[in-house]
């Protein structure tokens, strides 16, 4: 895939890649995912609890993905 380097730069670009797996390990994962196979951990908190999600984060104690919202539950 040809990159234009000169606007990549410019623009502030960045292209991350990834060479592990096949075509079909994709293909496969994708599977999985569409026969609901893979399980999304998602924890909701109240963006009061910042400090409290990032205590947790730094001491790994998160499982999975915290999700910050704006609305008081």
């Amino acid at each position: 895939m040809p990159i234009p380097i000169f606007d990549t730069v410019l623009n502030g670009i960045k292209i991350v890649g990834s060479i592990v797996g096949t075509r079909k390990d994709l293909q496969e994962a994708l599977q999985f995912a569409a026969e609901g196979k893979v399980k999304t951990i998602i924890e909701v908190q109240p963006l009061e609890k910042i400090n409290e999600v990032f205590d947790r984060m730094l001491k790994g104690e998160i499982n999975g993905r915290v999700v910050l919202t704006l609305e008081n539950k």
